[in-house]
């Protein structure tokens, strides 16, 4: 929304970014730190997702030419 987008310039929406990059780099970090923890998310991705297969609906090969 614009609202989000506002917010990405100004300090408050800084923060946010900054502290959500924090949490993603500590999330990773206990991942390589931790086999047994990737396993587990693994598991729990394949029960999610069950047999949902993602279709992109951009078609394969190259757009059509214009007239």
């Amino acid at each position: 929304s614009w609202a989000v987008v506002a917010c990405g310039g100004m300090s408050i929406g800084h923060k946010g970014m900054v502290m959500a990059s924090k949490a993603m780099s500590m999330t990773m970090f206990d991942l390589f730190d931790d086999a047994k923890l990737v396993e587990e998310v693994k598991t729990e991705f394949k029960e999610r997702k069950g047999d949902d297969v993602y279709k992109a609906m951009i078609p394969d090969g190259p757009p059509p030419i214009g007239n």
